[in-house]
């Protein structure tokens, strides 16, 4: 199966950007020619490319994509899209690499039974309450420079920022600031021991997840060309490294698992005006961030975004990192099971990521 991909909303490390609040993956099996016929009505005389964010600014190309996402062709085994709220994206790095830390030195797995699912939920809807008048906006923008520069001067910014907030912190919340405090004075060894900032961009998480996507539905090797991306490339030796073709393993609890080595036997970067499959692939990205906030209310909604509940647009959502109101235990783990985290890092371990 040959898979092409685009993505849309990327902002790098900027998690908390305003413009951009969502992040968008798109993929699609359809071959050229299928492709070419689905942008064919898209397209005006002369043009080479479809692109979404040309087209939604007028009625005529509204009305193409109407037509284009109404299409049988597409189907959840033809495309899917996965979406990241940055915002939430950005918390789950504060409880996997500022609060998980210091509860696994003693002995407490925060992954057993998606405990860091439910504190990230709690978070991204209660940080105003556990940190008010503020301060929580504050503190994320403090972890966003942290991960940004990695200078001792960010991490004390950082230390005196969460300690400004946590007496703030109402009675009842404490339980909660403390998780956090106990991150202060060790930023050098939690966020300091990454070379560079990608690591904290959802580009690479999203794709890992999209590939193990298919891989449920595909049972042999994919071939993956994705749209040309900076986050992708740079992290082109992990992606290579997860690819490894070693003997395959489930690593997670419960059903929160993922299947490594990706299944991937070819992995190229291209330009969209190559490649009509990445200009669908773009088309449903970008189409998943404006009809998500104009349907959430967080951007300004019109007769088009009203329409598009009527295409297929929908049914290819296959998942990604968004906020839920769920805090309850599952997924405990089974036995001889290990956490996603722990089991990737003994994967790139065999494989000698490490060196």
């Amino acid at each position: 199966m040959h898979l092409f991909c685009d993505e849309s909303g990327n902002t790098g490390v900027d998690l908390l950007s305003e413009d951009q609040p969502v992040f968008a993956l798109a993929c699609t099996n359809l071959d050229a020619q299928r492709s070419a016929d689905l942008l064919g009505p898209l397209l005006r005389q002369g043009q080479r490319e479809a692109k979404y964010s040309r087209l939604k600014g007028n009625r005529s190309g509204q009305q193409a994509l109407l037509q284009f996402f109404s299409s049988p062709e597409l189907t959840p085994s033809t495309a899917k899209f996965l979406l990241a709220d940055k915002r939430y994206y950005l918390i789950t790095h504060i409880v996997d690499k500022l609060i998980e830390p210091p509860l696994h030195e003693v002995g407490e797995d925060l992954y057993a039974g998606d405990a860091h699912v439910g504190l990230v939920n709690v978070w991204y809807h209660a940080g105003r309450i556990i940190f008010p008048d503020g301060h929580w906006d504050k503190v994320m923008h403090a972890v966003v420079r942290a991960m940004r520069e990695r200078t001792a001067s960010a991490f004390a910014y950082f230390d005196e920022t969460l300690s400004q907030a946590a007496l703030a912190t109402p009675y009842d919340y404490r339980d909660f600031a403390t998780g956090l405090l106990l991150a202060r004075g060790r930023l050098d060894e939690f966020i300091g021991v990454f070379t560079d900032t990608e690591v904290f961009d959802p580009a690479v998480d999203i794709f890992i997840d999209m590939i193990n996507q298919w891989m449920k539905i595909e049972s042999g090797r994919l071939t993956v060309t994705h749209d040309r991306s900076k986050p992708l490339k740079r992290n082109e030796r992990f992606l290579r490294a997860m690819m490894t073709p070693i003997d395959p393993r489930t690593i997670g609890y419960g059903t929160r698992q993922a299947e490594l080595p990706l299944r991937i036997s070819d992995l190229d970067f291209a330009e969209s005006s190559a490649h009509p499959q990445l200009q669908v692939a773009d088309l449903i990205a970008g189409a998943a961030i404006d009809c998500l906030l104009a349907w959430s209310g967080r951007r300004p909604s019109n007769d088009y975004h009203e329409a598009m509940k009527g295409t297929r647009l929908q049914e290819l959502f296959a998942g990604g990192l968004l906020p839920s109101i769920e805090i309850e235990r599952k997924n405990e783990p089974g036995a001889g099971q290990k956490s996603l985290v722990d089991g990737s890092t003994e994967f790139l371990k065999d494989v000698g990521y490490f060196g």
